[in-house]
């Protein structure tokens, strides 16, 4: 009868330990490995958490030409700033609408200080959908800050504007600018004529001998 209870004990301490060792998924080197993240793909899409890609070319301003659900919109054109009599260079990113619909640059002005400003790439027709980018140059006249204005005219007719602005430094003089120099004036000298009197070769003088004294003679005692 003993015998029959210590077997039951084992049965039941060997029951205990197999349970506890399921709930501990395995508990060793060779059990279940917790799942991961990771990353699973719809049509060729990866859904995992995405990297934020940013573009190196910066530009100095971003005209949106909007659409039906936004109205367009024009950021102030900041140009780099430069010297006077020094070109500087600004670019205007040109986004179409996200939603794909047709949209077409007609034409456009730029002006600053009253006057029309160069064109290196004026961006017109038809905006790709990835958009463009409108380049222009403006070399300013004089020290300081200077505005301007930037109007695109697009197919339908609406029009577009945006600030531009800058700022010029005096253009550096060197020493040699700030100083005159005066080529140096090579004077006559005048000769002077130097008067070489001829030597004087004067007799020397004889001072004539002094007359003895005659001695009055005594007369005789």
């Amino acid at each position: 009868m003993t015998s029959v209870i210590a077997r039951r004990l084992v049965v039941a301490v060997a029951l205990v330990v197999l349970a506890a060792t399921a709930a501990c998924g395995g508990g060793g080197d060779g059990g279940p490995t917790p799942p991961g993240p990771t990353e699973t793909e719809e049509n060729g899409t990866p859904t995992s958490e995405e990297t934020e890609v940013t573009s190196d070319e910066e530009t100095d301003g971003e005209i949106f030409l909007g659409s039906d659900a936004e109205e367009a919109s024009a950021s102030d054109v900041e140009l780099p700033p430069t010297q006077v009599g020094e070109p500087t260079q600004g670019e205007v990113d040109i986004k179409p609408s996200a939603q794909g619909l047709p949209s077409g640059l007609q034409n456009f002005s730029i002006t600053i200080d009253g006057e029309e400003v160069e064109t290196v790439d004026p961006c017109l027709g038809e905006i790709p959908p990835d958009g463009c980018t409108l380049i222009f140059r403006y070399t300013p006249t004089r020290p300081g800050s200077y505005s301007g204005e930037l109007t695109l005219t697009l197919d339908d007719g609406s029009t577009i504007t945006a600030a531009v602005y800058g700022e010029a430094t005096e253009a550096p003089t060197s020493d040699t600018d700030s100083t005159t120099l005066e080529p140096p004036t090579d004077e006559p000298t005048t000769d002077e004529p130097t008067t070489d009197e001829p030597p004087t070769d004067e007799p020397p003088t004889e001072e004539p001998p002094t007359p003895f004294e005659e001695e009055t003679p005594v007369p005789g005692t």
